[in-house]
């Protein structure tokens, strides 16, 4: 009997591999052969590169993902996709056309389907007429027992309130009495994040990216900071689908590339990706201000100023996964604490400007935020401001 890991289905383990084995020199995923002999058709697929060469995370989530559609399987769709279940309503969130999931960016469409996928195995057979809230709770309690953090438990339950809301506009059998209990459920909201980088912090990691010779990563973690920009913005990702640059039927999208800085490599014009329907506004950056930014961009031959600018060593683009893996490894090598997190450049751009007196409207702006109340979030230095009305009311004694 094959057993799997949960990270087969939660994504807990971003390296785990199920069934990747490597046959003269190259990798392979392979179907186990109780699977083969039950008349699976999908007996092995031969992975792209070799270990080491950044890409191990990439090949993991691919093997994890022609694991669970191999259980899927043996398990029979048939039954899961049975009228009233949670199994067809899954189906339904996934592939109906008005499904809020359309409306989505790629890369949130992929986080939604990772935490929709936590569920499928959990769920999937259940009417969803027959979820009690002591059920509900009981999974909660389960969570909590297998060490999962209030924000993993928080994040997969605001997906199956997602999912139960879509029902509700479909009028899915028992799907309002769902949607009740769960808004009954008291989960432990995450605590807020404090980490921002400072300046010497990233330095830090741009110099020991530069000294390994990843340049690429070094100048995307630099533009991030200088420029306020998301990682996404940046180094762009892989999706499903064909076009321009492609890698196993994903193609790369949503990234800086060469055609959005000027010839005289003095300014760069982009729509960032998270606000293109709230805020569809082009911002253009003077890249004579960040001259060490502007310095790293003039040094690409002019030759190869096509594409996407974040490259790495071969020249090709980066997925998040083979980034992350960077950042992870320059910010040990240069002691920045692990609670720093990629995410959190924003934030430390952010308190950076405000240390230089920066109003919170201008670093509104410069987060290119809807709501002020999202920008006061990523200011996180709160003993500044405590510390300056402290003086100035001493001043006045």
């Amino acid at each position: 009997m094959d057993t799997f890991k949960p990270a087969l289905w939660d994504g807990s383990d971003p390296a785990y591999a199920p069934c990747m084995g490597a046959s003269d020199g190259n990798l392979y995923w392979k179907a186990p052969q109780r699977y083969r002999k039950a008349g699976y058709k999908i007996t092995s697929v031969r992975l792209t590169g070799k270990h080491g060469d950044g890409q191990d995370e990439a090949r993991a989530a691919k093997c994890r993902e022609l694991t669970r559609e191999m259980v899927r399987w043996h398990q029979g769709e048939e039954v899961r996709l049975a009228p009233g279940t949670w199994g067809a309503l899954f189906a339904r969130y996934k592939s109906d056309t008005v499904s809020p999931i359309k409306d989505v960016e790629p890369n949130t469409r992929a986080s939604y389907l990772v935490d929709l996928k936590y569920w499928e195995p959990v769920l999937a057979d259940s009417l969803t007429s027959a979820m009690t809230f002591v059920e509900a709770k009981t999974i909660v309690r389960a969570m909590q027992d297998r060490g999962r953090s209030p924000h993993f438990i928080k994040a997969k339950f605001t997906m199956l309130r997602m999912i139960a809301n879509y029902g509700r506009a479909l009028r899915w059998p028992g799907i309002d009495d769902v949607c009740a209990l769960l808004g009954e459920l008291k989960l432990k909201s995450p605590k807020a994040r404090t980490s921002a980088p400072t300046f010497a912090e990233i330095s830090a990691i741009v110099t020991k990216a530069d000294e390994a010779g990843d340049a690429g990563f070094a100048l995307g973690v630099l533009i991030q900071w200088h420029l306020s920009l998301r990682a996404m913005d940046v180094r762009g990702d892989f999706f499903p689908g064909e076009g321009g640059i492609n890698r196993n039927q994903h193609h790369w999208d949503k990234g800086l590339t060469w055609n959005m800085i000027d010839r005289a490599v003095a300014s760069l014009t982009k729509t960032p990706t998270k606000t293109e329907n709230s805020s569809p506004d082009e911002i253009t950056w003077d890249l004579t201000i960040v001259p060490d930014v502007r310095m790293r961009l003039l040094a690409v031959p002019e030759n190869r100023r096509v594409g996407p600018v974040i490259v790495d060593r071969r020249g090709m683009p980066f997925d998040r996964f083979s980034y992350s893996k960077l950042w992870r490894k320059h910010r040990k090598a240069a002691g920045v604490p692990d609670a720093v997190w990629m995410m959190d450049t924003r934030a430390g751009a952010a308190n950076d400007a405000e240390a230089r007196g920066a109003t919170v409207i201008e670093i509104n702006k410069q987060l290119n935020h809807a709501s002020i109340e999202t920008t006061k979030r990523y200011i996180r230095e709160k003993s500044k401001g405590v510390n300056n009305v402290l003086r100035m009311r001493a001043e006045r004694n």
